[in-house]
């Protein structure tokens, strides 16, 4: 009999023992990220038959089990997915949104304000060579101003690009280390154990994954995970396949060389590209093939119908030398591009005639008035023309109006997306948040509960140590007895 006291009061508390040192390694690892909450499970030994009827054993350790809901993890990488695309997205149209600074003295709306002054001026000063040059001026500070935009846009598509590729060489990295505790996972729960820590790592690195490439994780009954991206495998086993950027050219290709070549990704050695794509990844190559591009063409466009429509209208007038009747025909304002190098935000810029004499400028419409006025005048009515900007999208949609209400659209479209996506940004990370909650509430570490834990295995190991010391007191007994 005491024998069997003993036999039980020793499992006690090697069983209790391990419940603490669980215990233990919880409170221990209760900042540590990716960490889930572990739990002792008891269950009682098997009984002895007797011929009086079954006799208890004791009680041992029936697993080590890792606290954690594989639904939880999806509803939080879902919300993780979201709240990645929406704040780089966010990020990115706040830079295309610094670019143009407006309202501003300095920005586009007021250049363009001040070239029409210019003009208006001059058409009250029709042979002042003064007004002249404030129209020269005026029109070098609105090219430079275009071509200060598109310099701005491409310094943002260059990092936009090289953080794409960073972004890209974070996934393969990750989806390899993914593959390789695959590996190890299930070499480790060979023996039916549950690799505890191994998962963690995992998950942190799928948690990643679901934030910077929209992946989606299906578990396998072996203890590895698949992971997709977009609609192809990513990792499978111990197999992980990388992503890599290519430029598409486009076909047929275009008269002049293409500023923005679309940026795609290709899966392995698939040919086609991969889609669709979520998370960050989403929000850079938006940002790349759609927003950068969309503001860079329209001021193209601007520009290009700019020129043209000063050109037309300047070329029609004549410029005198001094007070020598007939006057001569004005040539171009702006230099006027070719079919090679069309005139762009980028290229825009004064004819070399009137960069280098003011006195090049055309105020007459008649070669035998200098103190006509006409070019002038219509030159400064091109303030509020509608239809001087025209610009079709790539999807189709037209785009109208004049000069500065052109630019006030695309400004305030640029706006209206930013706001969006800084409002859609605060969105996700609220259901990023909560959903981190929920999953905390199940495998996150309570300390304050783990203490209450602690205490209560405490006192069931210190039952055990006076059920030995009972049996012990049993067994002089009886010895004194013989």
């Amino acid at each position: 009999m005491s024998s069997g006291l003993f036999s039980i009061a020793r499992s006690a508390l090697l069983t209790h023992q391990t419940a603490l040192q669980t215990i233990s390694q919880n409170v221990a690892n209760a900042e540590t990220p990716g960490y889930s909450r572990q739990e002792a499970l008891l269950t009682a030994n098997t009984p002895v038959r007797m011929p009086f009827g079954s006799v208890g054993t004791g009680v041992n350790v029936q697993s080590i089990v890792r606290r954690r809901d594989v639904l939880l993890d999806d509803s939080f990488r879902s919300a993780n997915t979201l709240a990645g695309d929406a704040s780089m997205r966010r990020d990115l149209l706040q830079q295309i949104e610094s670019v143009f600074g407006e309202p501003s003295d300095a920005g586009m709306a007021n250049a363009l304000d001040q070239f029409w002054n210019a003009w208006s001026d001059l058409s009250a000063q029709p042979s002042s060579l003064a007004a002249k040059a404030v129209v020269q001026q005026r029109g070098r500070q609105l090219g430079q101003l275009f071509n200060e935009y598109d310099t701005q846009l491409t310094s943002i598509r260059t990092s936009t690009l090289e953080r794409l590729d960073n972004t890209v060489g974070r996934i393969n990295a990750v989806a390899a280390q993914v593959a390789e505790l695959n590996v190890r996972i299930v070499s480790s729960e060979g023996g039916g154990n549950t690799a505890s820590d191994l998962r963690d790592q995992r998950d942190l690195k799928l948690d990643e994954l679901s934030k910077i490439a929209g992946t989606r994780v299906i578990s396998q009954a072996n203890g590895s995970v698949s992971v997709t991206i977009g609609n192809s495998m990513l990792v499978e086993g111990e197999t992980a396949v990388p992503l890599s950027l290519y430029a598409e050219t486009p076909n047929p290709l275009p008269a002049t060389p293409l500023t923005d070549v679309p940026i795609r990704i290709r899966l392995g050695d698939s040919l086609d590209r991969l889609a669709p794509l979520a998370g960050e990844l989403n929000a850079l190559m938006k940002g790349l093939n759609e927003d950068i591009p969309g503001a860079r063409t329209r001021l193209d466009a601007m520009a290009s119908q700019l020129v043209s429509v000063v050109n037309t209208t300047h070329r029609s007038g004549f410029v005198f030398n001094g007070n020598t009747i007939p006057g001569t025909a004005a040539g171009d304002f702006f230099a006027p591009g070719s079919m090679a190098a069309p005139v762009s935000a980028a290229s825009i810029a004064l004819s070399s005639d009137v960069a280098g004499n003011p006195s090049r400028i055309a105020s007459s419409g008649n070669a035998n008035a200098p103190t006509d006025n006409s070019i002038a005048q219509a030159l400064s009515a091109l303030r509020g023309t509608e239809g001087t900007v025209t610009y079709t999208s790539s999807t189709g949609g037209t785009e109208t109006g004049s000069f500065l209400g052109f630019f006030r659209s695309v400004v305030t479209t640029i706006g209206i997306r930013t706001a969006s996506a800084t409002d859609d940004a605060a969105v996700a990370d609220t259901l990023t948040d909560q959903a981190n909650l929920r999953r905390q509430a199940v495998s996150g570490v309570n300390t304050d509960e783990e203490l209450v834990n602690m205490l209560r295995i405490q006192q069931s190991y210190q039952a055990a140590t006076k059920m030995i010391k009972a049996a012990d007191e049993m067994l002089q007994t009886l010895i004194s007895l013989v």
